[in-house]
């Protein structure tokens, strides 16, 4: 059984553009690698007070099969993503269940 979730997600306390750009990169392989590539918009920016970070959103729901069992996975996969270019980085993952909103 799937069901539509919404995805939505932050990486801040970057140290720089590189870095920036370092993580964009490493997430869009991630989101390659899960078949998200054209379902999640996703960049660089930096906010008012000149630090950078990264976010991206789900652009309509997400049909996730067995989701209980997906999203430790991918959690876990993201965490380990934005380590392996950003160790100092904090991140978030905000899950939408657009179902339950109507």
């Amino acid at each position: 059984m799937s069901v539509n979730i919404d995805l939505a997600f932050a990486v801040t306390g970057l140290a720089d553009r590189r870095q920036a750009e370092d993580v964009v990169r490493a997430v869009q392989e991630l989101l390659y690698d899960e078949s998200l590539e054209n379902q999640v918009s996703h960049g660089w920016s930096v906010d008012d007070a000149g630090a950078f970070f990264v976010s991206g959103e789900s652009d309509h729901p997400l049909g996730i099969t067995r989701f209980y069992l997906w999203q430790p996975h991918f959690e876990g996969l993201f965490a380990a993503t934005v380590a392996g270019v950003a160790p100092a980085a904090a991140h978030e993952i905000r899950w939408g269940y657009p179902d339950e909103e109507y």
